[in-house]
């Protein structure tokens, strides 16, 4: 899959918005910014049915995007990378789901995790992933409430 020109040009798109992402998240919060990130709701096909196959340009778009978030020194966040997916794989026409998960406190820490998730599948994690948090819903931002937070 890495030697195809597709997975470059995802590599490519990804050095480029997975930055503005991450800044986007901290300047103009997570509502704005996964109004930008999600696109035009006509763009992106029906959600998935459970279990469907993972169309490949979803699969060549987690690979980029799980690439670069390897390469920087101090690693990505999950939000950001999960808001990338969302990105670029609604730019290729494919609806995925945006998971957000709490787990059980510990040592007054309360931990927090975002992944992606096509079909009931997950992206950008191990298949447990839904074992280990506590999926909470995220509010999809419209123009009708663009400042849900």
């Amino acid at each position: 899959m890495r030697t195809r020109p597709a997975f470059w040009f995802a590599l490519v798109e990804t050095v480029v918005v997975m930055p503005w992402v991450a800044l986007s998240l901290r300047t103009r919060g997570f509502a704005r910014t996964m109004q930008s990130a999600a696109g035009s709701p006509d763009g992106a096909s029906a959600a998935a049915r459970r279990g469907a196959p993972v169309p490949v340009a979803v699969l060549v778009v987690t690979a980029a995007v799980t690439t670069v978030a390897g390469r920087r020194p101090t690693g990505w966040t999950c939000l950001p990378r999960a808001v990338t997916i969302v990105r670029l794989a609604r730019r290729r026409g494919h609806e995925v789901e945006l998971c957000v998960g709490v787990a059980s406190p510990t040592e007054g820490v309360l931990p927090a995790h975002a992944w992606v998730e096509y079909g009931g599948v997950p992206l950008n994690d191990t298949a447990d992933v839904r074992e280990r948090y506590l999926v909470i819903p995220v509010p999809a931002p419209t123009d009708r409430n663009p400042d849900v937070r």
